[in-house]
């Protein structure tokens, strides 16, 4: 009796070291699909994201109020640059009376305050160790109101008007490269919606500037007649109150989520463009480079070398002199604008809901179809103020806004590491700083020597290499997408677990 008991007994503990042996195949057989307890935790642990408007996703740590503020302060950085370069051209042949080689010193003057703005990238970097990356943003909006307020006092262009343009620079190239690092900051997921956030809130500074902005030197000049009067009060009023906007914006935007050690930023800044450069392996990180290459170079061709064309040709047709402000151009000039961004901002949703659902490539591919549309033939006119024109200078917008929009969701999509996107950032920025030093400078002596449309052309070039480069990688991508997925399949059919019969 007790022998059959015991032989029962070891007869059980066989049947359940089986039934062990089997669990542990299976387990090894599923070993993919087990989450460990580091995994588990750090979803415990990740706070749900935070929503702007009830649908744009934040980091837990951004308030929605501080998004807002991040997104003034990149309304007022737009309105200013495309305020300072829209005016550029009264400075030029309004002030200082200069009618001859506009282009070449257009053209120059982009190319020294760019190669200023890449030493600026390393002194901000620098800075923002020390008061974070809300600080750099409202220290660069107030040298930009600074430079602007000393602007209509130059007397010559060199050195005068070089140096406040190079410390306007320095600013903008804050801004800028915050626009950036804060976007990665403060998005969640693919930042599609963020982006595009920020391309709205671009549209609406640059649309601000030309409708609003544009015609304060017009109807100050009308009121208060005399020698570039209305230009003087106009930078200084408008100069001022974005010095006592970047204030408030300090205290108002988000702070950085981690406190980053001081470090060599020369050396950093270097490493982070080489492991820039080394991420454009990734063949969507390196099409929006290329984009912002194009679209940096857009952004300066439409604000100085539109309102440039436009100043000179009521020069040349005897509506106006030189050494006195121009109504006339300051009118075209912001009627061409102003309705072109304001079109352009009409579309800036689509190329931020494209960037977030569809296909990056396909946004960018159809930003770069619709410049070309407009760059091109524009390039040709004879009349930059003819209502045809405008439509071409409409075109030109919403490719612009649309290339900075599907640019940037290329560079901060869910596909990248989040150790990599200050290196990326800095090389997002550095591109775009060399397709303005090398365009604005190519396109200036062109407008002198060749033709007035000839910057324009080069854009119109550049946005159909865009369009190419943006096909071949949406192709190879979808290549290797389906190499992956038929491996996958393979693997999962060969690890489908076996069970032994009882």
């Amino acid at each position: 009796m007790n022998q059959e008991i015991i032989s029962r007994q070891q007869q059980h503990q066989q049947n359940q070291s089986y039934q062990y042996d089997l669990n542990e195949e299976k387990t090894e057989i599923t070993q993919a699909s087990v989450v460990t307890i580091a995994d588990s935790l750090q979803q415990v642990d990740e706070r749900p994201p935070r929503k702007f408007m009830w649908w744009i996703p934040l980091q837990s740590h951004v308030h929605p109020l501080q998004f807002f503020a991040f997104i003034v302060a990149v309304f007022v950085s737009l309105s200013l640059i495309v305020y300072i370069a829209g005016t550029q051209s009264q400075i030029i042949m309004g002030v200082l009376g200069i009618v001859t080689d506009t282009g070449d010193i257009t053209g120059s003057l982009s190319l020294y305050a760019e190669i200023i703005s890449l030493f600026g990238v390393i002194i901000w970097s620098m800075a923002s160790d020390r008061i974070g990356r809300r600080g750099v943003m409202s220290a660069s909006i107030f040298l930009m109101g600074m430079a602007i307020v000393a602007y209509p006092h130059v007397h010559n262009v060199y050195p005068d008007m070089l140096l406040i343009k190079l410390v306007f620079s320095i600013g903008s190239a804050g801004s800028t490269a915050m626009m950036v690092a804060m976007m990665m900051e403060v998005a969640y997921g693919k930042g599609g919606l963020v982006s595009g956030c920020i391309g709205i809130a671009s549209g609406l500074g640059a649309t601000f500037a030309a409708l609003c902005l544009f015609m304060v030197p017009a109807f100050l000049s009308i009121k208060y007649p005399g020698h570039n009067t209305g230009l003087l009060y106009s930078h200084s009023a408008i100069g001022g109150s974005s010095m006592l906007l970047s204030i408030i914006l300090f205290f108002c935007m988000p702070k950085d989520a981690v406190t980053r050690p001081p470090v060599n930023h020369i050396k950093g800044w270097f490493l982070k463009l080489y492991k820039g450069i080394q991420a454009a392996k990734e063949p969507r990180i390196a099409l929006g480079y290329a984009s912002s290459f194009f679209a940096r170079a857009d952004e300066i061709i439409i604000t100085n070398f539109l309102s440039l064309w436009v100043a000179k040709y009521y020069v040349e047709s005897g509506k106006c002199v030189a050494g006195q402000s121009c109504l006339y151009a300051l009118a075209s000039s912001s009627s061409l604008s102003g309705y072109s961004q304001l079109v352009a901002l009409a579309a800036t949703p689509f190329f931020s809901l494209a960037s977030e659902y569809i296909p990056k490539e396909w946004a960018v591919f159809v930003a770069g179809v619709v410049g070309a549309c407009g760059c091109i033939p524009f390039a040709f006119s004879i009349d930059p103020t003819s209502k045809l024109s405008l439509g071409f200078v409409i075109l030109i917008a919403c490719g612009q806004y649309g290339m900075i929009i599907s640019g940037m969701a290329m560079v901060a999509g869910d596909y990248i590491k989040r150790e990599e996107h200050a290196a990326i950032s800095a090389t997002y920025s550095f591109i775009g700083a060399v397709g303005i030093i090398i365009v604005s400078k190519v396109g200036g002596v062109l407008f002198d020597d060749w033709m007035k449309g000839a910057p324009f052309l080069l854009l119109g070039i550049g946005h159909c290499l865009i369009m190419l480069m943006s096909t071949i990688v949406y192709i190879y991508r979808f290549i290797v997408e389906r190499k992956a997925k038929k491996q996958q399949q393979l693997f999962n059919k060969e690890s489908v677990p076996t069970y032994i019969p009882n």
